[in-house]
């Protein structure tokens, strides 16, 4: 998927995961930016991207729901903050940068 990224002057680089308007307000879509899964987010307008596997025990994120402005994993219920992948008591999920360009969403994957 060459043609769907960017490189930037650092050492992330950023894939187009997503077309402008396919997620909309509080949806969780599955996506694969460098091989690697992630899940993207929309809450209140934001977007989020996060690993797509709970750390806890691997559960599918993008299988999960969002409540209360978090995404709740589907197999244990631990609640991940969308921007940052925090959960209050437990490790977090690896989140990712999110931009939204004229030509789609992209998200930034460190190398």
């Amino acid at each position: 998927m060459n043609d769907d990224r960017a490189e930037s002057a650092s050492q992330e680089v950023w894939y187009r995961v997503a077309d402008r308007g396919e997620v909309r307000d509080g949806s969780i879509k599955s996506a694969v930016a460098a091989g690697k899964p992630i899940v993207l987010v929309c809450v209140g307008g934001r977007y989020g991207a996060l690993d797509a596997r709970c750390p806890h025990a691997g559960g599918p994120l993008a299988d999960g729901m969002l409540e209360n402005g978090l995404l709740v994993c589907p197999w244990h219920g631990r609640e991940y903050d969308p921007f940052d992948g925090r959960c209050e008591g437990y490790t977090p999920v690896a989140a990712h940068k999110v931009e939204v360009r004229s030509d789609g969403i992209y998200v930034a994957i460190s190398d």
